[in-house]
């Protein structure tokens, strides 16, 4: 799969209720913050609109850390392969101002007073995945739903300037994904690192969503030493203990050859909630941090029924994302998004805070 197709848009050709998301997690250990942009299409019947998200986490002091959203017109979206500067036809989203394609995003937001932009260039890590099992395949598409992960683990490089002051990031862990559907799962729980301070070649994602009848798929995918690790594929899927339980998520896995075990969690104040609206329904709330902790022990062995050994005990402070959706209302985490109509120079092509 190569990273353009990945984050090829898929809503233009779903009439009716449908949903789209392209977004970027990073998390910076050494500097104690984080960051989460989404790129958002949301259609019902009726009405297409864009909307563009960033939050900003800052660990060292909490009080900074929001989440902002502008919402635009139909007209500011942009649609299929654009002529861009770099190769010619590759595929880019364009949310009014702002871009994303495989090497890059950039954009503005400002609501409540508050104003956040960007400028990041994407490096090469590893290979574009589909995060969606093999097995899950058939239900997805009659859902005409979809995840692709274009970076699932790479090193971002920019700037990005939190109301007025100017920060520079350099080679962060981070992840570049793609998600579309016509409606939402009713509840999921997700969350990835790339910034294990024992093999930072080491990355995880994970992922527990709730389909019909309460019934759970965790899915979670291991990339260590050189292999990749799809714990959500038969028959390795029914056999991982998934207890995701906010602000913590316990889980274990393992395949043939290697099994894991392990927690993430994050603080409540250094969380935000935002809704994500829906066609047919109340919103789902989901509370979401780019400064959680992770710890995942890894243990191998030589063949089936072979006893297992201990192979490394991977940790990470600050340096994982982590994300509770449903119904309800997380009270424990007071900072929600705030939102507002993107002003004119948003809605229109305008420069960025790198240019």
């Amino acid at each position: 799969m190569q990273r353009e197709a990945a984050n090829a848009a898929r809503w233009p050709r779903f009439p009716g209720g449908f949903h789209e998301a392209w977004f970027v997690c990073a998390s910076d250990p050494r500097t104690g913050h984080g960051l989460w942009l989404r790129y958002t299409v949301d259609s019902t019947r009726q009405v297409v609109s864009g909307g563009l998200w960033a939050a900003w986490f800052d660990r060292e002091r909490p009080d900074r850390t929001l989440a902002l959203r502008n919402i635009l017109e139909p007209a500011a979206i942009g649609r299929g392969a654009v002529e861009g500067p770099g190769e010619a036809g590759e595929r880019a989203v364009r949310i009014g101002s702002a871009r994303l394609d495989a090497s890059a995003c950039n954009g503005e937001v400002e609501a409540g007073g508050h104003a956040l932009r960007w400028r990041l260039s994407f490096g090469r890590g590893a290979s574009p995945e589909d995060a969606v099992p093999r097995w899950l395949a058939p239900i997805s598409w009659m859902r005409g739903s979809g995840y692709l992960i274009a970076h699932p683990a790479m090193r971002a490089t920019g700037a990005v300037e939190v109301d007025g002051r100017i920060l520079d990031l350099s080679e962060i862990p981070a992840m570049q994904g793609h998600l579309w559907g016509r409606s939402r799962w009713p509840a999921w729980a997700w969350a990835r690192c790339a910034a294990f301070a024992e093999d930072p070649g080491a990355s995880i994602d994970l992922l527990d969503v709730r389909g019909p009848f309460g019934l759970r798929f965790p899915m979670l995918t291991f990339r260590f030493r050189g292999a990749v690790h799809r714990f959500g594929e038969l028959p390795w899927m029914p056999l991982t203990d998934s207890r995701p339980a906010a602000p913590s998520w316990h889980f274990a896995a393992h395949d043939v050859s290697l099994a894991i075990d392990g927690v993430a969690r994050a603080a409540p104040e250094q969380m935000v909630q935002v809704p994500y609206d829906e066609p047919d329904g109340p919103p789902l709330l989901c509370v979401h941090s780019a400064l959680a902790s992770m710890e995942v022990r890894v243990r191998s062995r030589a063949f089936p029924g072979a006893p297992w050994r201990s192979e490394a005990t991977l940790t990470a402070r600050s340096a994982a994302s982590l994300e509770f959706c449903g119904r309800d209302r997380d009270d424990r985490v007071p900072r929600v998004v705030l939102s507002a109509p993107a002003p004119a120079r948003i809605q229109q092509d305008a420069g960025s805070v790198a240019s």
